[in-house]
């Protein structure tokens, strides 16, 4: 019995058929706006337990601990906010868009939790307002980059 070779171009082939196999499965999953939504909704949560605590207590309103107490109320509609702003970001699939979609969202959001809580202190309301739209910028950049879908298909 005589045993013969594959040739080691066929096998090359092969793998790249499969390798682009794999790429197409997995680029064509629909969760990257489970993913954003996710993101934007992480993000938001840490405004309200993080970023507005850190400048509250810059401003010598109150301590971060008490902070988080008094925004402890808004975190849920923080969450939702975010996530929607989040989803929106991605969907532009620009980093410019995404940002400012996410940075508006950041903006009224924060300004709007910082005057519920301690009232239409000017300083403070423009501060935390300006926390939350560079804060959203940021993140809004991220989540369009990172999981906006490009036009073009990806090829192998």
């Amino acid at each position: 019995m005589r045993a013969t070779a594959v040739p080691i171009h066929a096998r090359d082939n092969m793998f790249k058929r499969l390798n682009k196999f794999i790429l197409s499965k997995i680029f064509g999953i629909r969760l990257r706006g489970v993913g954003a939504v996710f993101l934007g909704a992480c993000a938001g949560l840490s405004l309200t337990t993080t970023v507005l605590p850190t400048v509250i207590e810059t401003m010598g309103v109150n301590d971060s601990f008490s902070a988080r107490i008094d925004l402890a109320g808004f975190a849920v509609y923080s969450v939702m906010l975010w996530g929607v702003g989040g989803w929106a970001a991605r969907k532009t699939a620009n980093t410019v868009g995404g940002g400012i979609i996410l940075g508006l969202v950041g903006l009224i959001s924060a300004a709007v939790f910082t005057h519920m809580a301690y009232g239409p202190g000017v300083e403070l309301l423009l501060l935390g307002a300006a926390a939350g739209m560079i804060y959203g910028i940021f993140g809004g950049m991220l989540i369009a980059a990172a999981l906006g879908e490009s036009k073009t298909p990806v090829s192998g």
